[in-house]
């Protein structure tokens, strides 16, 4: 996805998002967010939802999300958390999923260490048995 300002005399500053081809100008407070994470998520053509129907709206894709399995956790994650927790705003948006983010490098941060505490574990038990 990329965004790109333009301003020009006759209206209010307008964002470009270019999402999978497809370009579309919006202003700040038209942005369709539930369009914007689906047309962005890996594989979301996959999932089994019409953007053109369960897309318009972020209530309409969270009914969805909740509503059936969508057979992707992560994806209906995303949604009810922009939804819930970052009041269906942009700037919400954006702050719950670096939150999001931060709990996740956290997690995969302490796997790391219990991985590498592991492997030295068992070289260590390797050495021992050579001796």
């Amino acid at each position: 996805m990329r965004a790109e300002r333009h301003n020009d005399i006759t209206s209010q500053p307008k964002t470009m998002l270019i999402l999978k081809g497809e370009t579309m100008t919006k202003t700040k407070k038209e942005i369709n967010i539930a369009r914007v994470i689906y047309d962005t998520y890996p594989n979301a053509d996959l999932l089994p939802i019409d953007p053109d129907k369960d897309c318009r709206s972020l209530q309409e894709l969270l009914a969805k999300v909740t509503g059936e399995n969508i057979g992707d956790g992560l994806f209906r994650f995303i949604v009810v958390e922009i939804v819930e927790g970052g009041k269906s705003t942009v700037d919400g948006a954006i702050r719950v999923i670096e939150r999001a983010r931060e709990d996740v490098e956290a997690v995969l941060q302490a796997l790391r260490t219990v991985s590498v505490n592991q492997n030295n574990k068992i070289q260590e038990d390797i050495n021992h048995e050579t001796i």
